[in-house]
């Protein structure tokens, strides 16, 4: 697609996080743009002061004549296939595609060199890496991001890096299988479990969907794969070392199992505050790296954006001088110290994968104290689906507070009696004390200030709004950030 035959496109669901950053790449291309939201939603000021006109309602009259092309997000269609913009765009005629078919259509007809990262878990993160690694290289990239990466641009947060050359970093969402409108030459995988139940119906169809789309990869195929057995078995299962280039990446229990392929060793990790130390051999090669960031499983995300900047043709001075610029991603593993030298934890972690990822980060790092942990669940499908492996994950934290279920494209009325944050409290609290149901997010200032201990670590896990409230807690506490 020639985003220069467009004039003026409007977005509807802008203020999402990927959406809001297509709007800010086609206001900084010379494209008008407006779009809508259902209700106000803070953080969408600095698009409006690029020019582009914000509608805090679905409404048909937000679309005039003058609009060639309506975007939307499937979360959109998901909560409402009747939605008021959709319906009028069809009515005049005018093109109305996903942001998703959208952004795919453009980067495959400009010809860009693409990288994409996909799996379960970690895509930001890896991608957020990435794009600091080739940021300010000739292969300074167009990245498109669902998370903002801290200081990417003059000490400010951005999930959109706007750069000068013919390469592109995406991830590579398998919701609604989304990420089929993305043509990689290059595909970063760091983990691989059974996700997005709403889309399929088992772990069978969620290979199907990855195999499709790597299928689909343009250039030489190659595969960045971290050697666990399900990614393992499934580059098996379909013959991946046929077509495809596999570079295999790991520690040392993990690649033996790993054959058919480059092999990327992860050696004498170290940890501590200043950030992660590390060590990456190939052949008789041997590479070290510094990140300075926390946490630990940071050296999993930073080898699979090091192999692909490697893939890219980057020299080692190159990427080892530039990952030491990526200082984090915001709102994954956050910390903050309060006044009384307590520890809060800011994290967007919404599967049972994610949540013993952090609570484990957590337990290493801060051995010596005790782990409450206030979880938002994400989507009433994945708590429904997962009710067996949360209430495990969960029961992994010394005290657990439970914040109502953040709907995101579900409408509650549909799942009111098959789920809820408080049947998990009701299983939980069967299994050990210090458990407690926190109700609305709106209220979780009121709700957890008397069970918050300073002598704890207390982790805020979600990604749905419980960030915009639990703000009034860490004011309490006067908790600021101190990595």
């Amino acid at each position: 697609m020639d985003i220069t035959k467009i004039k003026k496109i409007h977005i509807i669901g802008i203020g999402g996080c990927a959406s809001s950053a297509i709007a800010e790449f086609l206001a900084k291309n010379s494209v008008s743009v407006s779009g809508s939201e259902m209700k106000y939603r803070d953080g969408l000021t600095y698009l409006e002061n690029m020019g582009v006109k914000i509608y805090y309602s679905h409404d048909k009259a937000n679309l005039n004549n003058s609009v060639d092309l309506v975007l939307f997000s499937p979360a959109v269609t998901a909560l409402n296939p009747n939605n008021p913009e959709l319906i009028e765009a069809k009515s005049k005629n005018i093109p109305l595609i996903s942001w998703q078919t959208f952004i795919g259509e453009y980067l495959n007809n400009k010809g860009k060199k693409g990288i994409t990262v996909c799996g379960s878990e970690g895509k930001g993160t890896t991608a957020g890496i990435l794009t600091s690694i080739v940021k300010d290289t000739d292969f300074d990239p167009l990245a498109i991001l669902g998370a903002k990466i801290k200081n990417i641009y003059n000490n400010t947060d951005s999930n959109i890096y706007i750069g000068r050359g013919e390469t592109y970093i995406l991830e590579g969402d398998e919701f609604n299988r989304n990420f089929l409108n993305y043509h990689p030459s290059i595909n970063v995988m760091i983990n691989f479990e059974y996700e997005h139940p709403e889309t399929y119906k088992d772990f069978n169809e969620y290979q199907l969907a990855f195999y499709q789309y790597f299928k689909g990869m343009n250039g030489g195929k190659t595969l960045i794969l971290r050697a666990t057995d399900n990614i393992i078995n499934f580059v098996d299962k379909y013959n991946l070392s046929y077509t495809h280039k596999i570079i295999w990446f790991g520690k040392e229990n993990e690649l033996k199992f790993a054959e058919n392929g480059t092999h990327y060793l992860i050696k004498d990790h170290k940890v501590d505050f200043s950030g992660n130390n590390f060590v990456l051999q190939t052949d008789n090669k041997q590479f070290d790296f510094f990140i300075p960031s926390l946490p630990g499983y940071l050296a999993l995300n930073a080898t699979g954006a090091i192999i692909a900047a490697f893939e890219l043709g980057l020299p080692y001075q190159t990427i080892k001088e530039n990952i030491k610029r990526f200082t984090g991603m915001v709102r994954r593993f956050d910390l903050y110290k309060t006044k009384n030298n307590g520890i809060f934890v800011t994290d967007y972690g919404h599967s049972p994968e994610s949540v013993n990822h952090i609570i484990k980060e957590i337990k290493t790092i801060f051995s010596d104290k005790k782990l409450h942990l206030v979880f938002q669940p994400h989507l009433f499908s994945r708590t429904y689906n997962f009710f067996n492996e949360f209430v495990e994950s969960l029961g992994k934290a010394d005290k657990i507070s439970l914040i109502d279920i953040y709907p995101a494209r579900e409408k509650e009325e549909d799942w009111l009696d098959k789920i809820s944050s408080y049947k998990i409290y009701e299983k939980l609290s069967l299994l050990k004390k210090n458990v407690f149901y926190a109700g609305k997010s709106k209220d979780i200032a009121t709700a957890l200030s008397n069970k918050i201990d300073e002598s704890e670590v207390t982790c805020f896990i979600g990604a749905g709004d419980m960030d915009l409230y639990f703000p009034a807690l860490f004011d309490k506490f006067e908790a600021n950030g101190y990595f």
